[in-house]
């Protein structure tokens, strides 16, 4: 039974609006800039006070917000959650305005009055570049990163028999999650916080900082349900600390519902990348080498964990493939657009589009068959063993387990063949590892000054038996309909032998329950951490109960049948898992022991360690996947007409729940690659604000898609879970796979976001 969306269905879910109003809470609403670049000359809110409501101003929001929040690049770009003396983009918050109720507090916008002196706004990576104007004139550039770095031979690209130079643009773009942002705060002695977020995360840290108060005193928390989030709920921390401090400014609760325009122009986005990929080739197709130049535009500050779009995948920068010697040249800019962060894959859409086609494109240069160029340079040899278990280690610092890459990658070679020599369809490939479980250490690769080194990517779960013999199970998480209620029912009750309605499972934020650094919902680590950590505790309870059984059936040894401990010399001997529970917590001295019936598991990794150098595993697991997009022309669109997944992830929890995710993961990577783009006019202004506008996928557009899935499972041996993430690889490979079948479909090459052939 797939408990999450039983509760959707019977409307009995619990979401951010669905919270009650604490007595006296007070709606916000925000006044954001109108323009992109501008001086803030003055501002009057004595109409607003006039008419029955409150305004809070810059100058009263900064006896609050002390600090701005922490950055993660050497230049000091103070970024605030309002405007302080400039406005930087349209839809900043300058004014806070509050009343009882929402609708009013939005109509009295209407009565602020800000004088702006506009400048000339930054609206493109190039104007960027030429540096004036500046965005932040205090650092004297636009650039606020600029790094190279090399691994191997640098001298290989003068050794090759051929080398490529492939261009390459990545459009801004967003996942617009079904629910939009919401907050409920109130802030007295400490700060209590009710939020859709996407895990405490390092935003406890980041809004702590930013009000100067120790974490000890943040109670955060979420609903019990997510409306999606494909990481752009973890940029939601700004408004929470606005909230926060008119709260505290007021001694009352507030309350904020963002709205869909709003969230489109201020919320969040995945950052437009564009640059080139050189690949240096011998004629027989050997890949010797490659350099990567990227440019990024995040937006009008670099809001945290940006620039790490660039470097969540450092430790896969070859890909699938077998080379050794690679260089970059990263550089980050700002512009006058609404700062950028998290989006589903997270940096590896971008970065597989851009080696992929550039895979192609080197084909083309040599010709050789797509297909077999990449069979010719896949990884085959994992020859760095690690207590054991066999490994093939990157230039970048990655660890890849061993998997058998040629049978994954021949496993749609037929389907392939199937399509390639058709004049009326294009087909194309995307080979590619799937990282997953970021280690947050890879934020440190944009730092040339690392103070102190990190590694965070554990979490906790915590299991307790109730007097009744049922089950409880608490995961300082989010639930954001991926199944994980489900799944861990399903374990619980397989290892355990309960069954579906004595274990309750809750998956929502509490930081007054144990949590750490990176707990969460992101990364696809679930499967890999969440449910290695839940292996462990389950153990230990076992341990536990074993040991009350041989005492409660006063037995020398006992084993665990369908939820009943069992002398296995005396099979009439036995007691259910229930009744020796309740029998415990109601008379414990029967039992001679002192323990809890509960356990805290906890799973970390040795493996993923603090950035050396530019090196580091910033995955904790890489999943071999090869993917094919088969495409038509239609009335002048294009539209995909089969896509294939042929993928090894490790074990497969829960396959239906996996499938339904990777179903929507490639709908999301066809939108990415053919349709969404989040548009600016020269004045800086975005011309996305309605979903009328964003270009998107319908139901009815998918008929006659068709989708297959090819499943190939080598249980991970050094994670206890067995499984790695699965769940973005779809995504990460989908807008380079119909890029080249596009490319193949009209004879020209494909290298930018949105597709345009016409």
């Amino acid at each position: 039974m797939y408990i999450e969306g039983e509760r959707a269905v019977k409307g009995e879910g619990m979401y951010i609006s669905d919270l009650p109003d604490l007595p006296g809470t007070l709606n916000m609403a925000i006044f954001r800039s109108p323009i992109a670049h501008g001086i803030i000359r003055k501002i009057d809110v004595k109409d607003v006070i006039d008419h029955g409501g409150i305004a809070l101003t810059p100058e009263e929001l900064s006896k609050v917000i002390i600090n701005p929040f922490p950055v993660t690049v050497d230049k000091k770009v103070a970024y605030y959650p309002f405007a302080r003396g400039k406005v930087r983009f349209v839809g900043e918050p300058i004014v806070l305005v509050l009343a009882k109720d929402y609708y009013k507090a939005i109509d009295l916008l209407d009565y602020v009055q800000v004088e702006l002196e506009e400048l000339k706004p930054v609206v493109s990576i190039e104007d960027a570049l030429k540096g004036e104007p500046l965005v932040h004139e205090e650092i004297g550039t636009n650039v606020v990163m600029d790094k190279h770095f090399s691994f191997g031979d640098p001298n290989i690209f003068s050794k090759a028999e051929v080398v490529i130079s492939h261009p390459f643009k990545f459009s801004r773009h967003s996942s617009m999650p079904l629910e939009p942002y919401g907050v409920l705060a109130y802030f007295r002695d400490e700060l209590t916080v009710w939020s859709n977020i996407q895990g405490p995360m390092l935003q406890a840290y980041f809004i702590t900082k930013a009000l100067n108060i120790p974490v000890t005193k943040l109670k955060l928390k979420s609903p019990r349900d997510i409306g999606g989030s494909f990481g752009i709920k973890y940029e939601v921390y700004p408004y929470i600390t606005l909230a926060a401090a008119a709260s505290k400014l007021l001694n009352v609760p507030v309350r904020w519902n963002e709205s869909k325009t709003e969230h489109f122009i201020a919320s969040s986005a995945g950052a437009e990348r564009k640059g080139e990929v050189e690949i240096a080739a011998n004629r027989d197709g050997k890949i010797l080498g490659i350099r990567y130049n990227f440019i990024e535009d995040v937006g009008a500050y670099v809001r945290p964990p940006e620039p790490g779009a660039l470097f969540r995948v450092q430790g896969c920068l070859n890909g699938a493939y077998d080379i050794k010697n690679i260089s970059g040249w990263y550089r980050v800019v700002v512009t006058n657009k609404s700062p950028t962060g998290l989006n589903r894959g997270y940096g590896a859409p971008s970065f597989f589009f851009a080696l992929e086609t550039a895979v192609d494109h080197l084909a083309d240069e040599l010709g050789i068959d797509p297909f077999e160029l990449r069979l010719k340079n896949l990884i085959t040899r994992f020859d760095n063993v690690i207590d054991g278990v066999e490994f093939y280690e990157t230039p970048g610092g990655g660890l890849y387990p061993k998997q058998d890459y040629v049978k994954v990658v021949m496993s749609i070679k037929e389907e392939y063949e199937k399509w390639k020599n058709r004049g009326d369809a294009g087909v194309g490939l995307a080979v590619f590892v799937e990282p997953s479980v970021t280690n947050l250490a890879y934020v440190d690769l944009a730092l040339d000054n690392r103070k102190n080194p990190h590694s965070a990517s554990a979490d906790y779960i915590t299991l307790s038996f109730n007097p009744d013999g049922t089950l409880s199970v608490f995961i300082n998480g989010t639930n954001e309909g991926l199944g994980h209620e489900t799944t861990i029912v399903d374990i619980v009750c397989r290892e355990l032998g309960l069954r579906p309605e004595e274990v309750n499972v809750t998956n929502q934020v509490d930081t007054d329950q144990p949590w750490n650094l990176a707990s969460g919902s992101y990364s696809s680590r679930f499967a890999p951490v969440v449910v290695s950590a839940l292996m462990r505790a389950i153990e230990d309870l076992k341990e536990k109960l074993t040991t009350l059984a041989k005492k409660y059936l006063e037995s020398e040894d006992v084993v665990l049948k369908g939820g009943k401990f069992v002398d296995p010399k005396d099979p009439r001997k036995s007691v259910d898992i229930r009744r020796l529970v309740s029998a415990y917590h109601w008379n414990p001295s029967a039992f001679n022991v002192n323990f809890p019936l509960a356990s805290t598991g906890y799973y970390y990794s040795p493996l993923l360690r603090p950035v050396e150098g530019n090196r580091i595993n910033s995955a904790l697991g890489y999943g071999i996947n090869a993917h094919l997009a088969v495409v038509k022309m239609s009335e002048g669109q294009i539209k995909v007409i089969k896509y294939v997944v042929a993928h090894d992830i490790g074990k497969i929890l829960e396959k239906d729940i996996l499938e339904g995710i990777m179903t929507g993961s490639i709908v999301h990577g066809i939108n990415m690659a053919l349709y969404e783009e989040l548009k600016y006019d020269e004045r800086g202004n975005p011309i996305v604000t309605t979903l009328d506008s964003y270009e998107s996928l319908t139901l009815g557009d998918l008929v006659g898609t068709e989708i297959e899935f090819i499943h190939f499972e080598t249980p991970s041996p050094y994670i206890p879970s067995g499984a790695y993430g699965g769940g973005e690889g779809p995504i990460m490979g989908a807008p380079a796979a119909i890029a080249n079948a596009v490319s193949r479909l009209v004879k020209k090459r494909i290298s930018e976001t949105p597709i345009r052939v016409i």
